[in-house]
């Protein structure tokens, strides 16, 4: 088996050309790699992946019929450069496609004009989010940069690849073949569309977008058919960064962590992660916006945190706001762990405990920590915005500390009660989907992921009872070869 994941090592390395080995980060991971397998989920993989039927134990589920899109950074080598964030690495799309008992697989890059012209040039253009070197010039345009990297959607029979501080891009669902930036309106090309939108029960896409250097918040409406209803741009002095949100029946819920951005270390030649600094003096702001009239109408103040990810967020009839998130003490997940696991090199971020948010309407504002280390949280796609019990994270730690993620988890938010399952002590889990049975209420249906075996050197996608996670896996489909870690996805039946 070992073997046969240097081979497929080698195969990946060959797309690079050998000066890339002159890059000291390149070093300094192919130097960590064999005592630390898990690595090869940071390594480039072959721009177009395909495995007609994938290897299965177990039964799949005769109910669960469709596709899990994925997407994350993959292309991490560009020339002879080694980017220095996890984040810079160019998008790759993976979709898993579930028919009849049956799991085939299909990966691609996702063909940015960035991508297009460092393929064409063999070398990187221009600086990323976290890396900044000599003879990399600043970004000409968010567009210029944008690497499609962090998430997928099906809506409204289009498929978007997104980042954060662009354009999406819009893919082919079935061959996954890029088709460029969906352009909302003239006016809107080139402006933010965040990684996390949100997508009510009745179709109703709510997404938004950040500009740092201006202090400004873009708003998206976007209706069950497509197209958009409205947008937009709202003055947020000292933004900073906000990566997620929530939304409710009435209002959009906006949390900005205490992390300013200096536009003179920009212009100075810093990265764009490098132009930030960490306040853990000042609170965290909350922003509620109403829906209807797309103005901020509430404000709040949180101890200081940072949050990527929220689970989601109901309002009571007195106007009472409830939400839950990953809490973050700090931004070091994103500032060190993320940035040198590049090198080869593991630095826990911290517990990531589970925190509760109520937000009164007199002002107040209320949190709970829930303890558990904890990320990536999820709901049934049918609550979104209503009130909810299940939430379904990736459980981080369960006494490893050399590597990221351990296994799945389940919390009930009405009974305190939780339920696991970690995945074998080789292995990595990534971001799992709730995929709920046609018919049935909250939590029935099936939680399905994700997750890397260093060992065996492969992914594999696992299906469980999303109430019964101890139980372990129903069936279990593995690729022939690993792919690269990745960030978000979503599922689309049918």
């Amino acid at each position: 088996m070992l073997n046969r994941r240097h081979a497929l090592l080698g195969a990946a390395a060959t797309l690079l050309p050998l000066r890339a080995l002159a890059d000291e980060w390149t070093d300094a991971f192919r130097a960590a790699l064999p005592g630390k397998p898990w690595l090869l989920g940071y390594q480039n993989p072959l721009p177009r992946l395909d495995c007609a039927a994938l290897s299965l134990e177990g039964r799949w589920p005769a109910g669960l019929q469709g596709t899990l899109y994925r997407n994350g950074p993959a292309r991490h080598d560009v020339g002879t450069l080694r980017y220095r964030h996890w984040f810079d690495g160019d998008g790759m799309v993976q979709a898993f496609r579930m028919r009849d008992g049956r799991v085939s697989h299909q990966g691609r890059m996702v063909e940015t004009e960035k991508y297009r012209r460092e393929v064409a040039a063999g070398r990187a253009l221009e600086r990323g989010f976290g890396t900044a070197l000599p003879g990399l010039p600043p970004p000409s345009s968010g567009a210029a940069v944008n690497v499609a990297n962090i998430n997928v959607i099906g809506h409204a029979g289009r498929l978007l690849a997104l980042w954060e501080a662009a354009d999406a891009y819009a893919l082919d669902p079935t061959s996954l073949e890029t088709r460029g930036p969906q352009v909302w309106r003239d006016d809107l090309k080139g402006l933010p569309f965040g990684a996390h939108p949100r997508i009510e029960p009745d179709g109703t896409l709510w997404n938004f977008g950040y500009l740092a250097q201006a202090d400004r918040l873009v708003l998206y409406r976007i209706g069950a058919d497509g197209m958009l209803q409205a947008a937009k741009v709202l003055a947020v002095p000292d933004i900073g960064m906000v990566h997620d949100f929530v939304v409710t029946a009435r209002s959009l819920v906006f949390l900005l962590p205490p992390l300013s951005f200096d536009a003179a270390k920009a212009r100075a030649g810093a990265s764009f992660l490098d132009s930030y600094a960490w306040h853990p003096e000042r609170p965290a702001r909350v922003l509620v916006v109403d829906k209807d009239r797309l103005e901020v109408t509430r404000r709040y103040e949180l101890p200081a945190c940072f949050v990527f990810h929220f689970g989601n967020a109901f309002e009571d009839a007195d106007g009472t706001i409830r939400l839950d998130a990953a809490r973050h003490a700090d931004p070091r997940a994103m500032t060190e762990s993320l940035r040198l696991v590049m090198r080869g090199e593991w630095h826990p971020p911290g517990d990531t405990p589970h925190m509760l948010v109520r937000l009164d309407p007199e002002g107040g504002a209320r949190t709970e920590v829930l303890g558990d280390s904890i990320e990536f949280p999820r709901v049934d796609p049918r609550r979104m915005g209503q009130r909810y019990r299940q939430v379904w994270s990736v459980e981080f730690g369960g006494g490893r500390s050399d590597r990221p993620s351990a296994g799945v988890m389940r919390r009930d938010l009405e009974t305190g009660a939780t339920d696991r399952y970690r995945y074998g002590p080789e292995s990595m889990a990534e971001e799992h989907v709730y995929v709920p049975k046609p018919g049935g209420s909250e939590g029935e249906g099936w939680l399905i992921g994700t997750h890397l075996d260093s060992k065996a050197g492969v992914t594999r996608l696992a299906v469980l009872d999303a109430m019964n996670l101890r139980g372990g896996p129903l069936a279990v489909a593995s690729l022939p070869y690993p792919l690269p870690l990745g960030l978000h996805g979503n599922f689309v039946p049918g």
